[in-house]
């Protein structure tokens, strides 16, 4: 039986698995998504995780967390990522006129919505980090893509008719 995990899901979706920090009746399994202990090796097929991967700390968390949701992939696996683009928010808040008003909501995106305990960004993430971070984690075969067609979710998140979301798909090497 195929089976696939939403970090950080609000909408349940059929097929898919929820698992949040925050209890709700979507969630299917409550917990701190650097820890997937709860599964064994190779549990899923597809991982998604949209605007999650920034609150991770970018010297001790973030990779180990991207090593710890390779393992509960199965070989041949497929992760979709999605985080703010830190060159196009950049691009953004410095473009001559946006306005202090709209500068202040790209702030938000770059250092997240302050709105509960886990709404914090803690790494500004890149092509080339999250490339970086992707591959010293184990994955193989990254592409840059528009959209993932799954979700409309923070992954199609636009601003000023700018997508501001950097959407990078992975594979966990078959066997």
């Amino acid at each position: 039986m195929s089976r696939k995990l939403h970090i950080g899901g609000r909408i349940q979706t059929p097929g898919w698995e929820i698992f949040d920090a925050l209890p709700a009746p979507h969630v299917d399994h409550l917990g701190n998504a650097k820890d997937l202990s709860r599964f064994p090796d190779a549990t899923f097929d597809e991982l998604y995780a949209s605007h999650v991967v920034e609150h991770f700390d970018y010297v001790d968390e973030l990779g180990a967390t991207l090593k710890e949701w390779q393992r509960v992939l199965q070989p041949g696996g497929k992760i979709y990522v999605s985080v703010p683009d830190l060159d196009t928010l950049a691009r953004l808040f410095l473009q001559p006129e946006t306005t202090p008003d709209e500068k202040f909501l790209i702030m938000r995106m770059i250092f997240g919505g302050h709105v509960d305990q886990y709404d914090y960004h803690v790494a500004g993430l890149n092509q080339d980090f999250l490339a970086g971070f992707l591959t010293h984690a184990g994955f193989v075969n990254l592409q840059r893509v528009n959209h993932f067609g799954l979700f409309r979710d923070t992954s199609l998140l636009m601003f000023k008719g700018t997508f501001i979301s950097l959407n990078v798909t992975a594979e966990k090497p078959g066997q």
